[in-house]
């Protein structure tokens, strides 16, 4: 399986490609550029240069001779870097004064046009102008004059022209590759904010998202995630809307059987066997009733429904839920001890439900704490506002604590009755109101200690 790639980096490969292949092209042609330049120009002069040989041509007693004193072949020679030759042929490619090192030409030499082609002398690369002049203005005695010049001076023209050009688009180079990274990050943005908006939402969170400010390329994919939240939505309230129902209808058949069996214990004529009965079909209705009810507010737990939020100061929440229960601890002789904090601890929430969270966490406590052992309800102020229960009971291992809050799940080898909904309940209710819930080990002595943390509460009309 190949590893996922990168939409930014296959744009960078679009991009920035192209642009380092039209970096390499635009150098060769302002290469090229540069030395038709250069040599447009010094081709011009060393024209010049042969024709000012031609005109310094003339003929005495020993022949045809130029006169070229030094200050004139320094004139020449243009530069202080370059060397500079000549030579003087006849129609018949006979040298008649000049340097006798000049290669001949090798081209046809009986035209009036002049040419130019680079050859080696001393090895040394020169560039030749040849042309064909009349001697002292005689149309009848033709010769021709090749003048040479080295290319150091040439060479460095072509050089500076070409490091002029490219320099800067070194530089527009990069600050293109810059501006590309640059546009594909900010292109890329709106997928991240994206992806960290999902991110972040609960998992009962299925509204649709906003496609207001979402660039016209991320519509399609963003309508199709919202046409994917909506299905799942549907689902998921057919689900509680069943759950719901088969609820309610449960309850009506268990109400009946509840009174037939009290009706039993009536008229069971004080038969000791069929008493006993009678109290395991009350033991099992008793749980059957517990689930049911445990079902109904898990149920109303989940609705993704508009709720009607108050200001609970959990200290008289914690106080009235310990003061529900202390009949149920003082059965098992547990006993149970409340410390609010001291000051105000209040949050935004639905009353009832966070009732219902902290009965359920003390409940546990109770139930599963040996008989004399103590429970602890503590409430700190925060910021943020925390409620601590703490028992000394079994504890849970730490490979379990992550699904003790999975529906119906119940840690192997607990002898203790129950359903398995209550710290589901508890999670559920947690999250509807945007609090964790954490087990921990209480430090000193074994149990179990839960952490419910209100980090995330604001102040709101509603949560979704």
């Amino acid at each position: 399986m190949s590893p996922p790639s990168s939409i930014s980096e296959k744009l960078l490969r679009v991009l920035l490609v192209p642009l380092c292949v039209m970096f390499v092209l635009t150098a060769l042609i302002a290469y090229n550029l540069a030395a038709w330049f250069a040599n447009d120009s010094y081709d011009k002069e060393l024209l010049n240069a042969a024709h000012a040989v031609a005109a310094r041509l003339s003929k005495d007693e020993n022949g045809l001779v130029a006169d070229l004193p030094a200050a004139v072949q320094e004139v020449l020679r243009h530069n202080d870097r370059d060397q500079f030759f000549y030579q003087v042929l006849n129609p018949r490619r006979e040298r008649l004064a000049g340097d006798a090192i000049l290669p001949m030409p090798v081209t046809e030499i009986n035209t009036d046009t002049p040419s130019f082609r680079n050859a080696v002398v001393n090895s040394q690369s020169v560039r030749i102008a040849r042309i064909r002049v009349p001697l002292h203005d005689s149309d009848d005695e033709l010769v021709i004059v090749q003048a040479a010049r080295t290319l150091n001076a040439r060479n460095e023209l072509v050089h500076c022209i070409f490091l002029s050009i490219v320099i800067p688009q070194i530089f527009l180079g990069l600050l293109g590759v810059v501006c590309v990274r640059y546009g594909v990050k900010d292109g890329l943005d709106p997928m991240i904010q994206l992806s960290d908006e999902i991110r972040q939402r609960s998992q009962w969170d299925l509204n649709s998202i906003n496609v207001a400010n979402c660039p016209t390329e991320m519509i399609p994919f963003i309508d199709a995630l919202n046409s994917l939240f909506h299905r799942i939505d549907s689902h998921i309230e057919e689900q509680k809307r069943f759950v719901a129902n088969a609820a309610h209808q449960l309850r009506t058949p268990v109400a009946g059987l509840r009174a037939y069996i009290e009706y039993g214990r009536r008229i069971s004529n004080d038969n000791p066997n069929f008493s006993e009965v009678l109290n395991q079909l009350d033991a099992g209705t008793d749980r059957i009733s517990e689930l049911v009810g445990g079902l109904l507010v898990l149920a109303r737990a989940s609705e993704r429904r508009i709720k009607q939020l108050d200001y609970v100061d959990l200290n008289d929440l914690s106080s009235e839920v310990t003061s529900d229960l202390i009949r149920q601890a003082a059965s098992k002789r547990v006993e149970i001890f409340f410390q609010p904090s001291s000051r105000h601890s209040v949050v935004l929430g639905d009353k009832a439900e966070l009732r219902e969270m902290l009965t359920n966490v003390v409940n546990n406590a109770i139930t599963y704490s040996p008989n004399g052992s103590v429970v602890n309800v503590t409430v700190k102020a925060g910021p943020p506002p925390v409620v601590v229960v703490q028992d000394n009971g079994p504890g849970i291992p730490l490979k379990e604590r992550q699904r003790v809050f999975e529906r119906f799940y119940r840690v192997l080898g607990t002898k203790v009755n129950g359903t398995g909904l209550g710290l589901a309940i508890v999670q559920e209710i947690a999250q509807s109101h945007r609090a964790t819930v954490e087990l921990l080990d209480p430090h000193g002595h074994k149990g179990t200690l839960v952490k419910i943390t209100f980090s995330g509460m604001k102040e709101e009309r509603q949560v979704s």
